[in-house]
């Protein structure tokens, strides 16, 4: 563990539970819509960048919807509110 009770990864491909975490996931989602042109985000680049399942993804929009910070513009494409 580091300073931060963060567990160091054993191997350099394997991934800790922190990193796989859907706090962290979320606050990297965040990021990159954060960064995107007029607020709208593709899911599945989304998807691609973070390396995660598409499943993951919904998780995060679901409950971004449910409490109206984004909606969806088109099939694949989120947007701030």
């Amino acid at each position: 563990m580091d300073l931060n009770g963060d567990a160091a990864p054993k191997s350099p491909g394997e991934r800790t539970r922190y990193d796989t975490s859907l706090g962290l996931l979320t606050k990297k989602f965040i990021g990159l819509l954060s960064e995107s042109a007029n607020g709208v985000l593709d899911l599945n680049w989304a998807t691609e960048v973070l390396e995660v399942q598409k499943r993951r993804i919904y998780d995060i929009t679901n409950v971004l919807e449910g409490v109206q910070l984004i909606r969806k513009k088109s099939k694949n494409n989120i947007q701030w509110m």
